[in-house]
């Protein structure tokens, strides 16, 4: 997802009415929305995508899908100990929810898990396409 606004406005009132967690950065043009996954770091997609996990494996059949932030240490996501230090910073982000130590994936979180999926969907079915179209030439 990649939107363009004039004014900084503008891109907040983009931003502010958007499910999917957005980041203003400034262009040349204007100013650019991207998603928040864009922005993230590689430990922090790393993390999403064990809460992604843990959400589809127990939320959807109505089981206890929190899960501890040891997890990440689990994964070999983060060294031993520094688990809890992710998934607090996953929270700030809004991308989880906590509740007595425990964590998951919170709605905005869900929601840009699952806006990263159509749009690689989308790009793998139009690399199908092409694929396709070039191979019956």
């Amino acid at each position: 997802m990649n939107i363009t606004a004039l004014t900084l406005s503008a891109a907040a009132q983009v931003k502010a009415s958007s499910a999917v967690p957005l980041v203003i950065t400034a262009t040349r043009s204007g100013w650019k929305l991207v998603t928040r996954y864009e922005k993230l770091s590689l430990q922090e997609r790393a993390g999403l995508a064990v809460a992604h996990e843990w959400h589809k494996a127990f939320g959807r059949s109505g089981d206890d899908a929190t899960f501890l932030p040891f997890q990440f240490e689990v994964y070999c996501i983060q060294p031993a100990g520094k688990g809890p230090a992710l998934a607090e910073q996953l929270r700030q982000l809004g991308l989880l929810q906590s509740y007595q130590g425990r964590y998951w994936l919170s709605p905005a979180g869900l929601n840009l898990v699952n806006a990263v999926l159509a749009e690689q969907l989308h790009a793998d079915e139009q690399a199908a396409v092409m694929a396709v179209q070039h191979g019956s030439n």
